[in-house]
């Protein structure tokens, strides 16, 4: 029997045996099956025919449901009916998966009221009235006591649906000693959530212990728009996941075309015109955002050399030339796997201006780092070496101890008629932290400097005026770190101060250099 006939008949045995599904079904016969069951019962989502970016949200959906992937990220301009569309998506496979793949479902916003909105939606659509003639299973009464709220509920097929405010604990959340094992995430980041660092913060480290805290096999979904490099969404599309699927969906093309019919150009440019972040909220571009702080034009035209030389976690992407006016700059952490320990040195005497060498690692202890600083140094000849002094004094003592050529300074007199004391490392406090980037800014923008490495150049390019005024009491809560772009503008500030040394570098690895291999540059 043909399709149309099935559907126009209402033959309760043949829709739910065409919409019906099992595991042994391909991807895109339940796809199909999808979009039939979603237009039989619930035409008004669908006034306007379908994008090709609906059909690949819809098959990602299927596949994040099913196991195939671990994580779905779906990025779509505001009004793409992202949200509206995986509701129904799980909708369907509750009433529809012969298999019962998902028995446990748990849809998370940063907000509760917002959760607790989309497991309402889906309570509604199960009891709609054609609905509940076709599947009168799925709410029975049964002798067995069960949720049957808006916020939280349990079919009497045995799947349970949950609302969750994304900042709230994880652990523990159980049904029948199963774990949750299909997580969706809506609105969990929005303009608020992402001017805190803390809270930015709370949210992926709830999010992560959700992830890793699925059942075997269970998978996630997050439906988000794109309009911050600060936040979580940033996280989601940029860490890299062999079983992770990323749509990044805008609502023009390159052409400046509408990617789906139901806006036109003149609705698009009426968006341009009245959007307080078209470009985020509408583009998917974050980087066209105006609090970017470096010039994402000249990062992305950055040459990204591969090391010549790799010496552990310390990079070197040019050989040292004798005589060369290079120095360094080191931010110096804690070595607990928080925020890194980092190297960055330039060679000044080129033009422009190149970053030579790199080191990051979040594990060092800084004694340890002050070794390192010291045999990184004498790579390049003794270079001058300007390492941050605000905490961890370990690691300017030992690399002074060891002979390192340190940038100094001369404190304020203490005693009349007494020689000031010799400051040694490089201070970062509010007002020289917005000059050492405001200069380092400049460079890039002029050309005067090269960067080489692809780690320091994301961070530069993720780097925001908002950055710039935050000030964390503890690094611990804190998103995102710029320890390398840090240790990049410090060594910018060593331009003037630099003196060539002709010193021939030393070979001998310190503990934290115990690989060495050769790599082509680019």
């Amino acid at each position: 029997m043909k399709l149309q006939e099935i559907l126009k008949n209402d033959n309760p045995k043949e829709l739910r045996s065409l919409f019906g599904f099992k595991k042994t079904d391909s991807d895109e016969i339940i796809a199909l099956k999808f979009n039939l069951w979603s237009r039989k019962f619930f035409p008004q989502y669908f006034k306007s025919p379908d994008a090709p970016k609906h059909a690949d949200m819809d098959l990602h959906n299927l596949q994040a449901y099913r196991g195939e992937i671990a994580q779905y990220v779906d990025v779509a301009f505001r009004g793409a009916a992202k949200t509206a569309r995986t509701k129904l998506f799980i909708s369907f496979a509750i009433l529809n998966d012969r298999d019962k793949t998902r028995r446990f479902i748990r849809c998370l916003s940063s907000d509760g009221d917002n959760s607790q909105q989309s497991v309402t939606d889906i309570y509604n659509m199960l009891i709609q009235p054609k609905i509940r003639a076709l599947y009168p299973e799925t709410f029975e009464k049964t002798e067995i006591k069960r949720e049957e709220r808006m916020g939280s509920f349990t079919t009497s097929t045995g799947i349970k649906v949950l609302a969750k405010q994304i900042g709230v604990e994880q652990r523990g959340k159980i049904m029948d000693d199963a774990k949750s094992d299909f997580d969706w995430y809506d609105d969990f980041e929005t303009k608020t959530t992402i001017r805190s660092a803390l809270l930015t913060r709370k949210i992926w480290d709830n999010m992560e212990e959700a992830r890793t805290g699925l059942a075997l096999g269970g998978s996630s979904i997050y439906t988000c728009n794109y309009f911050s490099e600060s936040g979580n969404v940033h996280t989601l599309v940029t860490k890299s996941s062999s079983s992770k699927v990323v749509d990044i969906w805008p609502i023009e093309d390159a052409e400046g075309n509408p990617t789906w019919e139901r806006y036109s150009k003149s609705d698009i440019a009426k968006m341009r015109e009245d959007d307080d972040d078209f470009e985020g909220e509408r583009l998917c571009k974050p980087n066209a955002s105006k609090d970017i702080y470096f010039d994402r034009q000249k990062l992305e035209a950055m040459p990204i050399l591969q090391p010549i030389k790799t010496l552990g976690e310390f990079k070197i992407f040019r050989e040292y030339k004798a005589g060369h006016r290079i120095a360094s700059g080191h931010d110096v952490a804690g070595g607990v796997g928080l925020d890194s320990s980092t190297s960055a040195f330039i060679d000044f005497d080129t033009i422009p201006a190149q970053v030579v060498g790199t080191f990051k690692n979040n594990m060092i202890q800084p004694e340890s780092f002050g070794d390192e600083i010291y045999t990184q140094g004498n790579r390049f000849g003794g270079c001058l070496q300007a390492v941050e002094n605000n905490k961890y004094d370990a690691a300017i003592l030992k690399a002074k101890q060891l002979g390192a050529n340190l940038y100094k300074t001369k404190g304020r007199e203490i005693k009349v008629n007494a020689p000031p004391p010799t400051i040694y490392g490089w201070n970062t406090n509010s007002l020289t932290k917005g000059q050492m980037l405001s200069s380092l800014k400049l460079a890039i923008e002029d050309g005067l400097i090269e960067l080489n490495d692809l780690d320091l150049i994301n961070e530069a390019k993720s780097y925001t005026r908002n950055d710039l005024i935050d000030s964390e009491p503890d690094a611990r809560l804190a998103t995102r770190h710029f320890d390398l772009l840090i240790a990049c503008a410090i060594a910018w500030q060593m331009k003037d101060r630099a003196t060539a040394k002709a010193v021939k570098p030393t070979e001998q690895p310190t503990i934290w250099q115990r690989k060495e291999s050769t790599n082509p540059a680019v």
